[in-house]
């Protein structure tokens, strides 16, 4: 564990991110000034996780090594929700004990969407106000619009797929054909959504 979370936490700090806290074997992290600039934070979260998946398929490599054993090894799947919003920054908690950290409808937010990532099958999910600020920056695949618990207005969310230009062709065309699906369906043209779809499972 000690192991994994050191590989995860490197990418966090490469990329001006705090580590808030682990929680288990989780890590909460964010980004924002004085710590990186006011703008470039999305990008770099985006970034940052993007990093961590790359660093997970190497991890894995090493758990024969780490652990003593070939056979049984456990298999490593992670989720993250990245958000962008306001949140309230400080040392919060009792006089006994406190910490540095973030509290907020937007922290709530990203926890919901790292929640998400089991039903829809992904393991990267960004909410809309991050695509936004970051979208020049990666390249996104849009999956629904929800409204999660706790919250009454409806949150669009996206796929972090890879860094802006970083995608294979493929995977281009799997997000092209599943955002045509998409504006199918919410048009209510249910069977050229369908098309749209199995293409993209062909692919």
């Amino acid at each position: 564990l000690n192991h994994y979370i050191s590989a995860m936490s490197e990418p966090i700090r490469a990329n001006h991110g705090v580590i808030d806290k682990y929680i288990g074997d989780a890590i909460m992290a964010f980004w924002g000034p004085p710590f990186s600039a006011e703008g470039e934070h999305a990008v770099l979260a985006c970034r940052a996780a993007l990093e961590q998946c790359r660093r997970l398929d190497e991890f894995r490599q090493t758990i024969p090594d780490i652990i003593g054993l070939r056979k049984g090894i456990p298999d490593f799947k992670i989720r993250m929700g990245i958000c962008t919003g306001e949140v309230i920054v400080g040392t919060i908690g009792a006089e006994l004990a406190k910490s540095y950290t973030v509290i907020g409808d937007t922290v709530n937010l990203a926890s919901r969407l790292e929640s998400a990532n089991k039903i829809y099958g992904t393991r990267l999910i960004i909410s809309g106000d991050t695509f936004e600020m970051a979208g020049s920056g990666i390249e996104a695949r849009e999956l629904d619009i929800v409204r999660v618990v706790g919250k009454t207005e409806p949150v669009r969310i996206f796929e972090l797929l890879g860094l802006k230009g970083e995608i294979s062709d493929a995977l281009v065309k799997v997000r092209d054909l599943f955002q045509e699906g998409l504006a199918r369906y919410r048009g209510g043209r249910f069977d050229e959504a369908r098309e749209s779809f199995e293409a993209c499972l062909a692919i």
